[in-house]
């Protein structure tokens, strides 16, 4: 990672420190104090101010990219200043060679995968009635209805999980089963379009995938209740789904079409915040570092197409557009080179994402 230039600034003064006490431990064995400072000062341009002039060009030209630098400030202009020097010596004869560019064609390896869609909703036909709905049957206990529900789970598939109970989801139950008695339907869908989906989002429930089971009737008790959905292929497949982490459920009992009857409903989810989602931000930063690159390369191109128009004669212009080209790529190189990075970052992060996600 490129140190910050206050960072910098403090390594440059603590190098000083550690020249000057060179100097003192030394300028007594050399044989003149001019040679010694002479040497010093050659150290220092060469080694310490040519780090820290690199370091300032590569934050200068990524700074610019995300905005953080803007031009006009002072070290925006010192980066145009000190970052850009294209001189070459005068007696140069022959011809410079061209920096290569680092190829970053199409989206500069960012994953095209398309995220999942997130607001599946698994809904089986509403066929769990029973026959006798005059009869009184047993009572329906929730807490007994999710014990039994993950039992039916692990009896069938022991490598699934438990569902843990959520209030918000059994909240959201309440909230169906009160309707279908209220408007005396018994749906996914309610006549006015409400649904589990259009709940969980009113109750800031962000889900991966939702589903509902409901059931209408007199049962035997809350096993007599669950072997019903057990017994019902699609309301079976919601109970037995992998995909699933967390449930609620809410039953009643109330008049239904004149007759007293149980309304039960279970909610299934797996929320959003089991899954990490892929940093916008990364993503906006490199969409910035990549607008930044394809203005480095058109000004790379300008000058490929003034270079077809020198004199093969005029080496000194020639190789002075040249440096002005390589100074330019080095640039875009870097640029180059960072881009690649955090796209390779953003792109771990998309397939843990799809994989959290993925559903059946």
């Amino acid at each position: 990672m490129l140190f910050t230039l206050k960072k910098r600034i403090i390594l440059l003064l603590f190098s000083l420190l550690l020249i000057f006490l060179v100097v003192f431990c030394n300028v007594a064995k050399a044989s003149t104090f001019t040679d010694t400072f002479s040497g010093i000062i050659n150290f220092f341009s060469t080694k310490i101010i040519g780090q820290v002039k690199n370091d300032f060009c590569k934050n200068y030209i990524l700074s610019l990219s995300t905005g953080e630098w803007k031009d006009g400030e002072l070290r925006s202009n010192l980066g145009k200043r000190f970052c850009t020097s294209y001189s070459v010596p005068a007696d140069t004869t022959a011809k410079i060679n061209k920096t290569t560019l680092q190829n970053l064609n199409g989206n500069s390896g960012i994953s095209n995968t398309e995220l999942p869609n997130t607001s599946s909703i698994n809904n089986p036909e509403p066929d769990i009635y029973v026959t006798n709905v005059g009869v009184g049957g047993g009572d329906l206990n929730a807490s007994q209805i999710i014990t039994l529900t993950n039992n039916a789970r692990k009896s069938n598939d022991p490598s699934l999980i438990d569902l843990k109970y959520n209030s918000v989801l059994s909240n959201i139950a309440e909230v169906r089963v009160k309707d279908m008695f209220a408007q005396q339907y018994f749906e996914h869908n309610s006549p006015t379009g409400d649904n589990a989906s259009k709940e969980a989002v009113k109750n800031g429930y962000s889900y991966i995938t939702i589903g509902e089971n409901i059931a209408l009737g007199n049962f035997n008790g809350s096993e007599g209740l669950v072997n019903a959905w057990m017994d019902s292929p699609g309301h079976r497949a919601n109970i037995l789904n992998k995909n699933y982490t967390e449930i609620g459920v809410y039953a009643v009992q109330g008049t239904y079409n004149g007759q007293t009857v149980w309304i039960a409903t279970q909610i299934f989810g797996k929320p959003m915040a089991g899954c990490t989602s892929p940093d916008t931000v990364l993503k906006d930063k490199i969409a910035q570092y990549k607008y930044s690159a394809d203005g480095i390369l058109n000004n790379i191109k300008t000058i490929d197409t003034e270079l077809k128009t020198i004199s093969a004669t005029d080496t000194q212009t020639y190789n002075s557009k040249v440096a002005e080209r390589n100074t330019l790529a080095g640039l875009y190189n870097n640029l180059a080179s960072e881009i690649k990075a955090r796209v390779a970052d953003y792109n771990k992060e998309v397939s843990a994402y799809n994989t959290c996600i993925k559903t059946i």
